[in-house]
């Protein structure tokens, strides 16, 4: 007998009254029929799931109109009229509407063309594997097949959970979440294709649910509505508006007109301070720049750049063959500089150059405004709703480009405010057309902050460019190297910062002495010559007649992956990274039963060099291969073979972890000490250290010793390279800042790689 169900639950003021449902649009005589949508899933769906009442709403304000939501469910009450219809049954699993046959029957009387998954979350609660609740997908995907051979799904990877009473559960769902996208792969096809949608990412259980499982009125539906919107929208038919040809993006790429990849590698020019310097577009260009990003003013600290200017300018790009950046400088550090703009008043400046830019969408990008928010925290929380509120007006006036918002926090996002809000931002866009872009500079001084950084926008499928770096900077000294080298491998575009005219307190950012291309710095050598700089990666935009306009070329080969962190129930693999002429945007994992024998079937998907294989069997052997493939569809050959055998399980003892805390902060502040020791036999290779607070203490990020994770109370610590081996008998020592509110208990146990320790 199943234990565990969600629950209907009460939420907020949205969801007060009991709303009247909006019918779905008739087709008419010789009209296309609506597009047949079912949502499935349990109560995260339909108790109330008021998600699904923004989603339409969404759908409609944006010109999306020939739809019908479908089920056998009526529409629960959110706050105002929708069409509401769903298959969104409380307590129910998805192993348990396979056993008891019942999607057939709603696929019958519904006859969807697209659904909209979320399901998995009562499986997870009653300790299901996940490779059985996989097992259950693959059935409920041949059964919408068999009803509509065309069907497309959009399957989500699930929200986090942290129930009362489950401390296991978040770790559940991680291991379900990292196994969806290679099913997915495996099983999608050109008739009947399978979208991804990263539920999980940037939801917190503590802030975005109503009770650890069920997304709460405010924030929660919101950020599930925003996700599920730019794969809905991308999987209808052409029934809303379309974007001007010219630049764009699709999926993590941005691309041109005609579909060909574009990968920015540019410099940034101070115009609106050297107006006069016009040669340095040739210059710039001279170097093998594809782009050039130019410092505009809008009017309240410098200028206003004219719409004459602006044509003049973009003029200049078409003729050294450069796409045109253009950036409303006067937001820079609004909130915190005295006089800067407002996003709003950046996009009044575009409008009133709007003939300059109308019609040149395939050679210039609007930068709404740079670096929009400086370090004060209250106003910086409104970027998504400030940059949303432009990208708006700037679609209302016509305007179709390609569009770019910089992140708060002087560009710097370290509190991540526009990580975990693009998607919003995105999904706002009617066109579905905006790029952010990140400046790193000294928050951004190690490998693991920008492959952290870089990870998440590509984990979560939205598109990103570094807009501005530098080699050094009085807030600390970022790491350009793997800044640049990553970007490479990663298929991102970058700009630099910048070619010359910085005042004397930063002048090391300068590329050139004296605008002088003859006279370049030791920033500017290595920027435009160096390792993965401009010379070497750049490749012109096809709108001028560079390359072909198809990238056919695979990325090479993954060396064969090294194995590590080998637990009973998991494998962690590492690789070098491949290397593609226009950029590796992913990798495939493969496993086969067995030392020898079997087939070698998709496990998961990774952006970075590293996968985590879980859910395994304990005592058992595995092989495991590697693929890499980029933005073009195209894929190496597998990598050689990696075997890795499971270790028995079940046993405690062989770790010893020591925990201590000390309280400051008037209360609410805390410092943990904790000391890992081997009380094994057997050298440990690679680990992972996990424990659970019960009382809503808060790691401060990044700590120390280690690389954490926090979802709800569950926190992950994994080894950094310089102490990752632990030989029998030795120790190794960790720890982190936190807060806390009331009580401070420590953890009750902890466990190495998936074996619990003794503690002292």
């Amino acid at each position: 007998m199943f234990r565990r169900f969600l629950r209907v639950v009460a939420v907020g003021v949205l969801l007060a009254a009991v709303a009247v449902v909006a019918p779905a649009a008739a087709a008419t005589a010789g009209a296309a029929a609506p597009t047949r949508i079912m949502a499935l899933g349990d109560s995260i769906t339909g108790s109330p799931g008021c998600w699904r009442a923004l989603l339409w709403k969404h759908l409609q304000d944006t010109g999306h109109t020939n739809i019908d939501f479908v089920g056998t469910l009526p529409a629960p009450g959110c706050g105002f009229s929708y069409d509401g219809e769903n298959e969104g049954h409380g307590g129910f699993l998805a192993t348990g509407i396979v056993r008891d046959n019942q999607l057939p029957g709603w696929l019958s009387a519904t006859r969807p063309d697209i659904v909209l998954m979320h399901l998995g979350t009562n499986d997870v609660w009653n300790n299901i594997p996940a490779t059985t609740i996989l097992d259950a997908y693959t059935t409920l995907l041949s059964q919408m097949r068999a009803s509509n051979p065309a069907t497309k799904l959009v399957v989500a990877k699930i929200i986090p959970m942290n129930p009362s009473g489950c401390s296991a559960c978040g770790q559940r769902v991680v291991d379900l979440n990292n196994a969806i996208p290679g099913w997915a792969q495996a099983h999608s096809t050109a008739a009947s294709p399978i979208t991804v949608v990263d539920q999980w990412t940037g939801f917190d259980t503590a802030t975005d649910t109503s009770d650890g499982v069920h997304p709460n009125s405010t924030t929660g539906i919101q950020k599930m509505e925003a996700r599920w919107y730019p794969a809905l929208v991308a999987a209808l038919p052409g029934d809303g508006p379309t974007p001007a040809a010219g630049l764009h993006v699709d999926g993590t790429r941005i691309v041109e007109g005609n579909g060909a990849t574009f990968v920015m590698r540019g410099v940034n020019h101070a115009y609106v301070w050297y107006p006069s310097q016009n040669s340095s577009f040739a210059n710039i260009k001279s170097f093998g720049a594809n782009t050039v990003r130019v410092v505009l003013g809008s009017g309240q600290r410098w200028g206003p750049t004219s719409a004459a200017e602006v044509s003049n300018i973009i003029s200049l790009c078409k003729q050294n063959r450069l796409i045109c950046v253009l950036e409303a400088h006067d937001t820079t550090g609004y909130g915190e500089q005295s006089g800067a703009a407002t996003l709003d008043q950046a996009a009044s400046y575009w409008i009133s150059v709007a003939s300059a830019l109308k019609g040149q969408e395939n050679y210039v990008v609007i930068n709404l405004g740079n670096e929009p928010f400086g370090n004060n925290q209250q106003v910086s929380a409104t970027w998504a709703s400030a940059t949303s509120n432009a990208v708006a007006r700037l679609r209302a006036a016509g305007l179709q480009h390609l569009l770019m918002a910089d992140a708060p926090m002087w560009g710097q996002d370290w509190q991540n405010i526009m990580r975990d809000g693009a998607a919003s931002v995105l999904s706002a866009d009617p066109l579905h057309n905006t790029v952010f872009s990140i400046h790193m500079y000294g928050v951004y001084d190690t490998a693991a902050e920008i492959n952290a950084y870089f990870d998440a926008f590509q984990t979560a499928g939205l598109p990103l460019v570094v807009g501005e770096f530098g080699s050094m900077h009085t807030d600390g000294n970022p790491d350009e190297d793997t800044i640049m080298a990553q970007a490479q491998a990663r298929g991102l575009g970058y700009i630099g910062w910048s070619w010359s005219g910085n005042s004397s307190d930063v002048a090391y950012l300068d590329m050139t002495n004296g605008f002088d291309p003859a006279s370049l710095t030791p920033w500017g050598e290595r920027f435009l010559n160096g390792p993965n700089g401009v010379k070497q990666t750049s490749k012109e935009a096809t709108v001028y007649g560079g390359g072909s306009g198809e990238d056919t070329q695979p990325p090479s080969t993954p060396d064969t992956p090294t194995v590590s962190a080998v637990t009973s129930t998991s494998v962690k693999l590492t690789w070098t990274a491949s290397t593609d002429n226009v950029g590796v945007t992913g990798y495939d994992i493969l496993r086969a039963p067995g030392a020898s024998g079997g087939t070698f079937s998709p496990v998961g998907s990774s952006a970075t060099t590293t996968f985590t294989d879980t859910g395994l069997s304990a005592s058992t052997t595995y092989r495991y291969q590697v693929r890499a493939h980029d933005a073009a569809g195209n894929s190496s050959g597998s990598s050689g073979t990696a075997t890795a055998t499971t270790s028995a399980g079940g046993g405690t003892g062989t770790c010893k972890v020591t925990y201590s805390a000390s309280n400051w902060g008037g209360g609410n502040g805390f410092t943990a000490n904790v000391t890992i020791t081997n009380t094994g036999t057997s050298t440990v290779n690679g680990w992972t250290l996990a424990f659970s607070y019960a009382a809503g203490q808060q790691i401060t990020m990044p700590g120390w010793g280690a690389t954490y994770t926090q979802s709800g109370g569950n926190v992950t610590a994994t080894n950094l390279t310089w102490n990752g081996t632990l030989a029998p008998n030795a120790s190794t020592g960790i720890g982190f800042n936190g807060t806390f509110s009331g009580s401070n208990p420590a953890p009750s146990s902890f466990s190495l790689n998936g074996s619990t320790c003794t503690t002292a």
